[in-house]
């Protein structure tokens, strides 16, 4: 009887541990697309603003002065940040990584 008792006992500690660890694996999962979305869309907005302070710094008299609009591209710019930042949490690997490799 002691030992049914204890077989008992064994499988519902392994079954409660087994449920534990599922439990960790799934909010990892969580963590881990946070942190993919965060790195990359933190450096791509970083990207885009310094791009887009150099650009204006050196080019923006000239484009007022043709009387061009470039206003519009900026909703696009930031659209496409954030598309890719959740691309890469779907791929689970940052669309950066790419980047730096290609260049």
């Amino acid at each position: 009887m002691s030992k049914e008792l204890d077989r008992k006992l064994r499988k519902k500690l392994e079954l409660e541990e087994k449920r534990l660890k599922q439990k960790e694996k799934h909010e990892s999962r969580y963590i881990d697309g946070a942190i993919i979305f965060f790195g990359t869309l933190i450096p791509l907005y970083l990207l885009f603003f310094a791009a887009n302070f150099i650009f204006m710094f050196f080019f923006g008299s000239a484009v007022s002065l043709l009387g061009v609009s470039a206003g519009w591209v900026s909703p696009l710019i930031h659209g496409a940040i954030w598309v890719a930042a959740l691309i890469s949490v779907f791929r689970k690997r940052s669309v950066l990584e790419e980047m730096v490799h290609w260049f």
